[in-house]
């Protein structure tokens, strides 16, 4: 048996022996060896450097502390062989738990020197048996100090517990005519968890703003904050707009979405005296003014008054609503011939229809529906004056800010925009009209630094001129792991003209079955169905046009937004599945390249493209076609793969295969074979490699939910086969589809 092995077993009978519940979710946390009520355990075989083992729990409870976790008040190091426990406090390394450690705890722990532990316990006799009973029925927790590290785990656990909390509630705020303490400041959910924070302001919570608020207004607001190296290249567009001012012109720099003033920290003083700032959310208002009010010429509102705070926003700062658009203190600005106006934002960029709330001219809320917004009614009464647009299109906050940018404040022919934002509103939507609004310059950024997940973020200079423009050349950055900017690669960004819906087909049955499958292909049986699914011998398919989860399946998508794959069009609609695959496995190029019909329907002329996608198609498991009896009783069968006598098979079989084609089918061949051998074949079926994944590949979980395949073969030829697929499509049908402006 292992040393590890021999470890846990030993750990398992020192649970048993103690009656503590090893099986108890709350026992084996987060890599520690356990936490009993108040006590960390560390087990080791034999302890032969105390201070080493020491450390590592002093690790695990750091940990614990930036995660939101209650930190134990005893730490009780276990020796096995030897039946040796020693007892420390917490308390007594109160400064090293509030450290900060990276790397796995377990390493680098020799040099470290601790105190001398309360007691060493002999447990091998009775009386050791109940000193250390008595240690493990306690209940105590150490305090901990609220600090930028530790305070987002804790937001997370506050929120939890008090879903309908507001961020008010958690960190509050004395400094101005509202006193909300919140619970950092007198804990009551976290009594003898926390210390009370005894700070006035959030300033120290600059950059973590965005983190602690509630789910309601992370949803609500959509803010993420800009990180410092990609506000250094920002300001270089900012300072190409003001060389662009006049010589005798003055000019503000306006962000209506300034939240902590991130975007500006960087600016020099010059720069900042020039600055008109609002944020939309109080406890950012309060960072704001503390950190810039004394430096830039303007925040909105200038002063904290009695009403300026309403239900955790500013009550006169809602840059979407008419008050905000005829505040004089801006609007003297915009009307001023002889000053411009350079607009500089990184705005929310959430699509939602939640609440924003709308005030009115004495800060007075009366509505609270983000569709009853100013900018919202006036931007969906000209949404189709866009290029590509929906409902959505103006729901998106990003949008709303661009397009009422240039509807209400850039109007001069030297005002300039300097924004961030997925490029859809340049490059599908047309946001920024063609005629009068020229890109200067623009680099594209790595969202996930922004607390999101790796892609694509745009940032543009464009000016009030004239252009015909329809691509644009980018550079992009990253940020490495010392927080430093890295230039990635130049790319071209072209203009979307046609959205993917332009392919969809009306097809009108006679026959309404009601049946519709789900994300997965299967038979939806608990959601609404919201399209009209027709029973008809024609359909082979359908193919969804918009969802991210769901492509191709073998009935309607239950919220539809698709069409039908029929007998007869299937063969040129495959390619359109294609495109939808495109893997996008570099950052820039997520939220970057889209779909498109521009080159019309020129792809279908291409037999090569055509052939390579039926083959792709039938043999990729991200096709979702199925066979299944439905809960009418009606068997639909899988004609989208290659099993015998399908309509893919015969049309297959009129083509000229490469020899990689025919080792591809050779292979499927080979799996199909075993397929037909597992328990769960249905000989009524038509499989395709997605169900054979999902039905017939079967599996059970060991001890360790490691997967131990019934049918060995068939799972590695299905992994092969998923590698040669993968590949067949990067070399045969990727540049195809950019060629004829499927994906541009």
């Amino acid at each position: 048996m292992k040393k590890y092995e021999i470890e846990k077993q030993g750990q398992i009978e020192f649970f048993e022996t103690f009656r503590i519940d090893y099986q108890n979710n709350n026992v084996l946390i987060d890599y520690t060896d356990g936490v009993w009520k108040g006590n960390l355990l560390e087990f080791k075989l034999n302890i032969s450097n105390i201070n080493k083992v020491l450390f590592q729990a002093i690790k695990y409870l750091s940990k614990m502390r930036i995660r939101g976790e209650s930190v134990p008040a005893n730490i009780l190091l276990i020796s096995l062989n030897q039946q040796t426990c020693y007892y420390f406090k917490s308390e007594d390394y109160f400064d090293e738990i509030h450290k900060v450690y990276f790397g796995a705890s377990s390493k680098n722990n020799d040099s470290f020197i601790g105190g001398n532990y309360i007691k060493k316990i002999d447990y091998s006799n009775q009386e050791g048996v109940v000193d250390l009973l008595n240690l493990l029925r306690m209940s105590n927790y150490m305090p901990i100090d609220i600090d930028e590290n530790c305070i987002v785990g804790w937001a997370e656990r506050y929120y939890a517990f008090y879903p309908k909390a507001t961020k008010g509630d958690f960190i509050g705020d004395d400094t101005g005519k509202v006193k909300i303490l919140g619970e950092i400041r007198n804990p009551k959910l976290f009594k003898g968890l926390i210390n009370p924070y005894t700070k006035k302001s959030n300033e120290k919570f600059k950059y973590l703003m965005d983190k602690l608020n509630d789910k309601l207004r992370k949803k609500t607001l959509g803010a993420f904050y800009t990180p410092i190296p990609y506000c250094l290249k920002a300001k270089e567009l900012l300072e190409l707009a003001i060389k662009n001012v006049p010589k005798d012109n003055d000019y503000i720099i306006l962000d209506r979405c300034a939240g902590t003033g991130n975007l500006e920290s960087v600016l020099t003083e010059e720069q900042l005296s020039h600055c008109v700032l609002s944020t939309y959310e109080y406890y950012e208002y309060k960072v704001l003014c503390e950190r810039l009010a004394d430096k830039v010429r303007l925040i909105i509102p200038p002063v904290e008054m009695e009403d300026t705070y309403n239900c955790g926003f500013v009550s006169c700062a809602d840059a979407m609503s008419l008050s905000y658009i005829n505040n004089p203190l801006i609007k003297q600005y915009v009307n001023n011939l002889k000053c411009n106006i350079i607009m500089y934002e990184n705005p929310p960029y959430n699509d939602t229809s939640s609440i924003t709330g709308e005030y009115d001219e004495q800060g007075k809320k009366y509505t609270t529906s983000n569709k009853d917004s100013y900018v919202f009614q006036e931007m969906s009464k000209v949404k189709n004056e866009f290029r590509n647009t929906n409902i959505s299109t103006v729901r998106d906050f990003a949008n709303r800010f661009i397009w009422s940018a240039y509807k209400y404040y850039l109007i001069k022919p030297n005002d300039s925009y300097v924004v961030f934002s997925p490029v859809k509103y340049f490059k599908s939507l047309g946001i920024i009209q063609d005629d009068n609004k020229k890109f200067i310059k623009g680099y594209i950024f790595n969202r996930k630094w922004f607390h999101a997940t790796p892609s694509g973020i745009s940032c543009v200079l464009w000016s009030n001129y004239k252009t015909t423009e329809s691509k644009f050349l980018f550079e992009t950055f990253d940020i490495d792991e010392e927080e430093n900017l890295k230039a990635v690669s130049t790319i071209e960004i072209k203009k979307v003209d046609k959205s993917f819906n332009n392919y969809q087909e009306k097809f009108k049955g006679e026959k309404i079955c009601g049946l519709a499958c789900n994300s997965s292909g299967y038979e939806e049986v608990s959601k609404k169905i919201e399209t009209i699914s027709y029973d008809d011998d024609s359909i082979i398919a359908y193919f969804c046009l918009v969802s991210a989860s769901f492509d191709l399946g073998r009935l309607a998508y239950f919220n539809g937004r698709g069409f039908y794959l029929t007998k007869e069009n299937y063969f040129s609609k495959l390619p359109l599945f294609c495109a939808k695959k495109y893997p996008q496995n570099i950052w820039y190029e997520k939220d970057v390249i889209y779909v498109c019909s521009d080159n019309g329907n020129e792809y279908a002329k291409d037999l090569n493209l055509l052939k390579s996608s039926l083959i792709y198609t039938c043999l990729s498991t991200m096709n979702h076609t199925i066979s299944f009896t439905g809960s009418n009783n009606k068997t639909y069968l899988n004609e989208l793969c290659f099993d015998s006598d399908t309509l893919a098979s015969k049309k297959l079989s009129t083509l000229n295969l490469t020899k990689e084609e025919q080792d591809l089918i050779q292979l499927w061949n080979l799996i199909l074979s075993l397929s037909k051998e597992t328990k769960n074949y249905n000989p009524i079926y038509k499989y395709g490699p997605y169900q054979i994944l999902n039905e017939l590949n079967t599996y059970i979980l060991d001890v360790d939910n490691n997967k131990i395949y019934d049918y060995n073969e068939l799972n590695g030829y299905l992994e092969v086969l998923k590698t040669k697929i993968k590949a067949y499509y990067e070399k045969n049908i990727s540049q195809l589809l950019f060629k004829y402006e499927l994906l541009k």
